[in-house]
């Protein structure tokens, strides 16, 4: 009877013992079949607002495939462990229609079809909006690809997480290309009335004075606007010898074509979203020629992915290859694309829940090195990330190339070629120059 008396007290002081220990992680659930696949006990449904179609389509390009296949890699690993399952993750995604009104719309509808996290990218349209219907909503969000200074303004956000440049930088870039000039250091801006073109307006006059160069503002216009020769007239006027712009294709290519049309060439044209594109550049035709914008990501960057290990060039030559075959190089979208999951990813590993607290105390933390450079949160929810200076160039055979022509922010991105001037009126053999 004492032996047994002992035995019972033994194994009542282990249990007092185990109840009192901290207990740790759970442990990850094995997961694997016989065959080798991996078994989840649940799913993460990951939502995507992107604008597919609209005058930001040239952005959605290539949503799902880029998502798709960093997800796929994800899952072929094991997926993420939260709160002790073992879970895949699930891409739904929705047409923003490159509208405010409808990316907004589009975040409320993958809500109800029962989004557990959101990604959303391209331009502050979509951004900005799927991040304010997230915050009401309680769920978090992890964006890429829209002017931070943009995307702040938002804010002060709880569960939302933005990695992309802001205006310093962005105005950085385009500075490097205009002190490769000889100028009259006199600038036209032409930005629209939305979140983007209102917050580099207050952002360029100090800059521009800062830097030892004058703005000429004629005031924001109206999205879709078809008759800009008040605005040239102006800019010849001035005479401006730069043009800084932040505008869609459609509203650029129509500005620029009245500039030539009135016999007004700039020394250099400065153009950020419009001119991102190899396939809007050759639209345009020969009056793309030395137009410059900033590079956000190419195949040639020196990162590489941390979900997969693929290069820039990898990511490129898979989306080239098996998406659109058509191109000669990936466009700078899917190197965020890509990204946004890399992101999403490493925060709910670290977050092992789905929890909000979980979620962002992981992301408060995150030190990343992804596809597009290496990812941490300031205070204000952002990683502002740096961006180099591009110039398309027709060759002789009437196709274009972009040259990297500034690396002020990435000097261990090579500049691949001096910058030339807006080429003159067609046949004369002239530079152009403010007139």
């Amino acid at each position: 009877m004492r032996r047994g008396a002992a035995v019972l007290l033994c194994l009542a002081l282990a249990f007092t013992l185990s109840a009192c220990r901290p207990r740790g992680p759970e442990p990850a659930p094995s997961g694997k079949a016989e065959d080798g696949s991996w078994i989840f006990d649940d799913t993460v449904l990951v939502g995507r607002v992107v604008p597919l179609t609209g005058t930001l389509a040239s952005f959605g390009q290539g949503t799902p495939y880029v998502e798709q296949t960093a997800i796929d890699a994800v899952n072929e690993q094991g997926g993420v462990v939260l709160d002790g399952k073992r879970c895949r993750l699930e891409l739904i995604y929705a047409d923003s229609g490159s509208d405010v009104a409808g990316a907004g719309a589009a975040a409320l509808e993958l809500i109800e079809r029962g989004a557990d996290i959101m990604i959303v990218s391209h331009t502050a349209d979509t951004v900005s909006p799927v991040s304010a219907v997230c915050e009401r909503a309680g769920i978090a969000c992890i964006s890429v690809d829209a002017p931070a200074s943009a995307w702040v303004l938002g804010g002060p956000y709880q569960n939302s997480w933005h990695t992309f440049f802001d205006n310093e930088r962005e105005m950085l870039c385009f500075l490097d290309a205009w002190e490769q000039i000889d100028s009259n250091k006199t600038v036209g801006l032409l930005t629209a009335n939305d979140s983007e073109g209102i917050e580099i307006t207050t952002f360029i006059t100090e800059f521009a004075a800062a830097k030892g160069y004058t703005i000429v503002d004629p005031g924001r216009y109206a999205i879709g606007m078809e008759d800009y020769s008040a605005t040239v007239e102006a800019f010849a006027a001035a005479p401006c010898d730069i043009i800084l712009g932040v505008m869609t294709t459609a509203d650029f290519s129509a500005f620029w074509s009245e500039c030539l049309s009135a016999g007004y060439r700039p020394k250099m044209c400065t153009v950020a979203k419009s001119c991102l594109f190899a396939a809007d550049v050759e639209a345009m035709g020969e009056a793309a020629n030395g137009l410059i914008t900033e590079v956000w990501w190419r195949s040639d960057f020196p990162y590489t992915s941390s979900i997969n290990g693929w290069s820039c060039q990898e990511l490129a030559e898979d989306y080239r290859t098996r998406f659109d075959p058509a191109l000669t190089d990936a466009p700078p979208t899917v190197g965020y694309k890509h990204a946004n999951v890399e992101i999403l990813y490493d925060i709910l590993k670290r977050a092992g829940s789905l929890e909000l607290d979980a979620i962002n105390a992981a992301a408060e933390e995150t030190g990343l090195d992804t596809v597009v450079g290496y990812v941490s949160f300031n205070e204000e929810h952002v990683s502002v990330m740096p961006c180099v200076t591009g110039q398309w160039v027709m060759g002789a055979d009437g196709t274009y190339r972009q040259e990297i022509v500034g690396n002020y922010l990435i000097p261990e991105i090579p500049v691949t070629a001096d910058i030339i001037p807006i080429p003159g009126p067609a046949g004369t053999g002239e530079e152009g120059a403010a007139s």
